[in-house]
């Protein structure tokens, strides 16, 4: 297995879970293998995990039984750092602590001179790793997901000082064990774990802020966005305090950025010891058997006719999906100038906040007293789009993102001073209804946009490329599209609306468009990078 990597023989610091399943991802791509750990009496229990795991996978068809048993046979273990002297590459998977992993690196520079030095850190600097080394030009992070043997992505990177030669040999190695590499600029959290952070912490704040509870957000993410997990049942099965310590190193390593603040639900969290999962308590109750989700209403729908408003290419989804449910249905492509004869409008700039603004102006006027008008709350809340009008009582808001094909429900709110029911009328799109709380950009539209301006943040900082992080996005955290791919699926405009939405909602910085999702909107194409 030699290729063009030139590594022969493996070294694998850390026989925990992480370390095991490295061992193991080597040793059946066909790499001799040295496990070390400095306490003995873990090294069997890793042996044993690997052996089961390999059974297993043997069993459901996924590894022959002779590639297990050469795997098995190419696995050593030891207790005596002296013995990954032969090593061409030794990983690092030891506990977070950088003053373990800077002692480390230091005793396996003089154990292993000529070796590459990979750490397997999610969140600690290659630069600082690095720092206690001779040689910081063999550094590098070689960055595994959990589980090791199932993941398929490894992010590869780059230290300010590691040497092209060494990243290229790191890639080629990761692509003969069968996995997929990107790589990435030594920067906080890499890709993966700096592009999700937006994931959780809109969650948090939709929660705390009263928006949703936290089984409203996780089923709005899983059946308006397509994710498999929501963020709290994500935070619960990581463990609440180990996303708390995350939060705060991100906060800390940014300076004090808005975007990467900690929730004070966090730290109440962690606080009442209810970390998730592994405590039986966390944003869940898992000593309880799992509720079942209640049915969302589905309403008859009233018969219409139907107005939809906005010169937007979701404008035109909404009326063409309206006519396939059988509905008669009047296109409104500027503000209309004379009376308007329908039951109910679908206001639907999901762009540009000045043209909303004089759309709803012009149809209060020219609806009929009974009429519902139903404004797009992507980016302004219900009750802002109803101060723009004379009756105000008659608004309502949804809030989805195109294509409505993607999704398996609609995101419905309302406002105090509201009167009339908006449910039948929003009932004419075919989704089953979820009530969310009034601030723009709901449950789904609010948590994508933030991943997105995130990842356009990255790419701007050199951390990636666009297409490695809707990789990495893809494959290390399983999202149903990546960031720039999504962007351009519902729309890079309708996205900064999102946040235009937001920031002139809250007035803080933490939803700041940046600067090359701007540039997107303005050329209609994301630039080079």
């Amino acid at each position: 297995m030699n290729g063009t990597h030139g590594i022969r023989r493996v070294g694998v610091c850390g026989a925990g879970t992480m370390g095991a399943g490295i061992a193991q991802v080597c040793a059946v791509a066909g790499f001799p293998v040295v496990l070390y750990d400095a306490f003995p009496e873990v090294l069997p229990k890793a042996v044993a995990r690997i052996e089961q795991d390999t059974e297993r996978q043997v069993q459901r068809g996924r590894l022959r039984a002779e590639e297990r048993a050469r795997g098995l046979a190419y696995l050593s273990t030891t207790s005596d750092l002296g013995s990954l002297s032969g090593c061409d590459l030794i990983v690092e998977a030891a506990p977070e602590d950088l003053a373990l992993k800077q002692d480390l690196f230091g005793k396996l520079a003089a154990t292993a001179p000529e070796a590459i030095l990979a750490t397997n850190t999610s969140s600690l600097s290659v630069a600082e790793i690095a720092s206690t080394t001779p040689r910081p030009e063999r550094v590098a992070g070689l960055h595994f997901f959990n589980p090791a043997p199932v993941m398929a992505l490894v992010e590869v990177v780059r230290g300010p000082q590691t040497s092209p030669e060494v990243v290229d040999r790191l890639v080629a190695f990761t692509q003969a064990l069968g996995k997929t590499p990107i790589v990435a600029q030594d920067s906080p959290g890499f890709v993966v774990n700096r592009v999700n952070r937006p994931f959780y912490s809109e969650g948090l704040r939709l929660v705390g802020e009263g928006l949703a509870d936290c089984a409203t957000v996780d089923r709005a993410a899983r059946e308006a966005g397509g994710f498999r997990m929501g963020p709290f049942e994500l935070m619960d099965l990581v463990g609440v305090d180990v996303g708390y310590a995350v939060s705060r190193s991100f906060h800390q390593a940014f300076f004090g950025e808005a975007r990467f603040r900690p929730h004070p639900l966090q730290r109440q969290m962690v606080l009442s010891g209810r970390l998730g999962r592994k405590t039986g308590r966390g944003f869940y109750d898992y000593q309880q058997p799992p509720p079942e989700p209640p049915a969302l209403p589905t309403p008859h729908p009233h018969p219409g006719p139907y107005g939809v408003a906005g010169a937007t290419p979701f404008a035109a989804e909404l009326a063409a999906r309206l006519r396939q449910g059988g509905f008669e249905v009047v296109e409104l492509a500027e503000p209309p100038d004379g009376p308007l004869s329908v039951a109910a409008v679908f206001e639907a700039e999901v762009e540009d906040r000045n043209r909303k603004r004089a759309f709803l102006v012009a149809l209060d006027r020219h609806l009929g007293e009974d009429a519902v008008l139903l404004a797009a709350c992507t980016n302004a809340s219900a009750a802002e789009c109803a101060s723009w009008t004379r009756r105000p009582g008659r608004v309502a808001g949804y809030v989805t993102l195109p294509p409505l094909a993607d999704r398996r429900l609609l995101e419905w709110t309302s406002h105090e001073a509201a009167q009339a029911d908006p449910t039948p009328y929003l009932a004419a799109l075919g989704l089953p209804l979820l009530r969310i709380g009034d601030a723009p950009g709901g449950v789904f539209p609010r948590i994508l946009a933030a991943v997105v301006n995130e990842a356009a943040f990255a790419v701007a900082e050199g951390v990636a490329s666009p297409q490695d992080v809707d990789l990495a996005m893809r494959l290390g955290v399983n999202h149903p599209y990546g960031p720039f791919e999504w962007a351009e699926r519902v729309g890079v405009r309708a996205v900064a609306g999102v946040l235009e939405g937001l920031r002139d909602y809250y007035g803080e910085e933490r939803y700041r468009t940046a600067p090359r999702l701007k540039r997107a909107c303005w050329l209609g194409r994301w630039p080079e990078p």
